[in-house]
């Protein structure tokens, strides 16, 4: 019998069809993994969790280059990247067609389109709340394992090509793993009951 929609926060349709999201006119793909290794790779302080102060002019930039990466798959942007001509071709064209858009808008403010990228961000990194179930040991050191390997290293176990896994919106990825971690005992994912009674206790209910 299927459980309730009311008993869990977390729906897989939201996750399977998530909205679709449009910022200054760049139709951007569901945030992915392999869209957040890029931008790492690059330095992009766009997804730090505390703001890093830049100037305005590398602020413009950091933003358009996030807004070009991740309006493409992970396979097309690592063609730009291994090819210089191509990718200056590709941001000349990019950042003239984003500056004509900004133009077309008086009120065009970067702070603003910044949250709307963060809102983008967190819609799709949304991970569900879980508690372990197996603990590890108090003496054992943590592990030195990047967590977007250990990631990807279970879904390869699970039989996604390395494309699937790149490629799979983060909060479908999420789910899933939590999903499966919860299927193996490791964890317990809370239902809407815990929030709730979490949310009680941060007086946001």
């Amino acid at each position: 019998m299927p459980a309730k929609l009311d008993y869990t926060a977390y729906q897989f349709d939201t996750a399977i069809l998530p909205p679709k999201f449009t910022i200054c006119g760049v139709r951007l793909l569901p945030f992915c993994l392999g869209h957040f290794l890029l931008l790492r790779q690059l330095n992009n302080p766009i997804i730090e969790e505390t703001p890093k102060e830049v100037t305005f002019q590398d602020g413009i930039y950091w933003f358009f280059n996030a807004l070009l990466i991740c309006g493409l798959s992970f396979e097309d942007n690592i063609e730009l990247l291994c090819d210089e001509k191509l990718m200056e071709k590709t941001y000349h064209l990019f950042t003239t067609n984003l500056l004509k858009n900004i133009e077309s808008e008086p009120s065009w403010n970067l702070f603003e389109k910044l949250t709307l990228f963060k809102s983008y961000m967190n819609y799709h990194m949304d991970m569900p709340l879980y508690t372990e179930e197996n603990k590890p040991a108090k003496d054992k050191a943590p592990s030195g394992i990047d967590w977007t390997q250990n990631i990807y290293v279970t879904f390869k176990k699970l039989g996604y090509k390395e494309s699937e896994i790149l490629n799979m919106n983060f909060r479908k990825l999420f789910y899933e793993w939590t999903s499966h971690a919860e299927s193996e005992g490791a964890i317990t994912v809370w239902n809407k009951q815990n929030l709730d009674q979490l949310a009680r206790a941060k007086g946001l209910l």
